[in-house]
């Protein structure tokens, strides 16, 4: 068995400084929250256009009106996503959500060809959840909620 050594300068007894430190480490080790923190999800999947054409970079987010963990997910060069709340392809919480997309153009993959500031791709209307006036609602089994975003 490893001993524990207490630095002289700690400022409490050596058993207190002990203890927060194996507590310290079960936290560490036990992750953030339980799992019967999470609420119930339900696969989402789509396709975001913009003006008919696919918006080909991006991120996409539900927020659940009633508190919760917002699912995100990325947009494809096809305009498709999947949505993820606590781990890969989950979806997003049952019920119903504002949802905000966000498309810039940040420059190519280059240094050389970066842009000094990003160029929004969609109206920035929809960067926002109290703007974007999207919603969708999320139900149990499969679900299939694309986006044709328009400027207005």
């Amino acid at each position: 068995m490893t001993r524990l050594r207490v630095s002289k300068t700690c400022p409490a007894t050596g058993r207190f400084c002990t203890t927060i430190i194996a507590l310290l480490g079960v936290m560490a080790f036990s992750g953030c929250g339980s799992s019967s923190d999470k609420k119930e999800t339900a696969p989402v999947s789509g396709v975001v256009t913009y003006e008919g054409r696919p918006v080909v970079t991006g991120t996409i987010m539900f927020t659940p009106l009633e508190g919760g963990r917002p699912a995100t997910g990325e947009l494809q060069v096809d305009g498709s996503y999947v949505l993820q709340t606590y781990g890969e392809a989950d979806g997003a919480i049952l019920g119903e959500h504002k949802v905000t997309i966000t498309s810039l153009n940040l420059g190519g993959g280059l240094p050389e060809d970066a842009v000094s500031e990003p160029i929004p791709l969609i109206p920035e209307k929809y960067f926002n959840d109290t703007t974007s006036g999207l919603t969708a609602t999320v139900r149990e089994g499969e679900n299939s909620i694309s986006f044709d975003l328009v400027d207005e």
